[in-house]
């Protein structure tokens, strides 16, 4: 993406977010505004660390409105020591709906990397959409699917994460999770990861998570090795 669609995409999103908070007064309960915050003692996304195993911080907000249109924005830690990677910041913009009993997200994410050598493409955008459907009193399902036609990085381009998880709400506070994805980097190492965690709910607005996981790859060792690590997020 370039530097002027780079700085459009900001622009549209930043209006997308700004707008509902001016008219916030006039329009009564119609805009939720909410933010949170995470710590993580091994920054894993998508199966394998973004951190080099040691700890992540996130902060982001998000302004949502009752017909399911929403935009946001999210900072977080990075680390990589090869390419001087140090962090992410992304806004989105997306669409929450029901259907048949099927809860539908979609959404578009530009997200930037910061940290990386000049000249290093630094920015995507990616598409992703998440399907969820209660399945019984207890089990829920979920399927999230993302892709990217330009990855960042000057090698990797096309991009598709592909992951299906089931939840089980064993106590009005505890959840376990488990899930399995896919993972496509054109020029890079593809790989499926594995997930089991239990989420703690210590108030409405905290939780703690305990999870675990792997990946097709844990013999080459390093960010696709087996990961135990704790995340604490605070909504607001």
């Amino acid at each position: 993406m370039s530097g002027f669609c780079k700085r459009l995409a900001l622009a549209g999103a930043g209006c997308l977010l700004a707008i509902p908070l001016a008219t916030q007064a006039q329009e009564g309960n119609n805009f939720r505004l909410t933010g949170q915050i995470s710590a993580l003692s091994d920054g894993v996304f998508r199966g394998v660390s973004q951190t080099e195993g040691v700890a992540q911080f996130t902060a982001g907000a998000q302004v949502a409105h009752t017909s399911g249109v929403y935009a946001g924005t999210l900072y977080k830690t990075m680390r990589d020591r090869a390419t001087g990677l140090d962090g992410q910041y992304q806004v989105f913009v997306g669409y929450r709906t029901s259907l048949a009993g099927t809860d539908i997200n979609g959404r578009v994410n530009f997200k930037n990397y910061l940290g990386l050598a000049k000249g290093t493409d630094d920015d995507l955008v990616e598409y992703e959409v998440t399907l969820g459907r209660k399945l019984s009193e207890r089990f829920s399902g979920r399927l999230n699917m993302a892709y990217t036609p330009d990855h960042y990085g000057n090698r990797a381009k096309a991009a598709s994460f592909a992951e299906i998880g089931l939840s089980f709400k064993a106590t009005p506070k505890l959840t376990l999770q488990a899930a399995n994805g896919f993972r496509h980097i054109e020029n890079s190492t593809d790989y499926a990861s594995y997930l089991a965690s239990a989420q703690y709910a210590v108030t409405p607005s905290f939780n703690a998570a305990l999870s675990f996981t792997t990946t097709s790859e844990r013999e080459r060792g390093g960010k696709f090795d087996d990961t135990v690590f704790l995340t604490l997020q605070k909504r607001f």
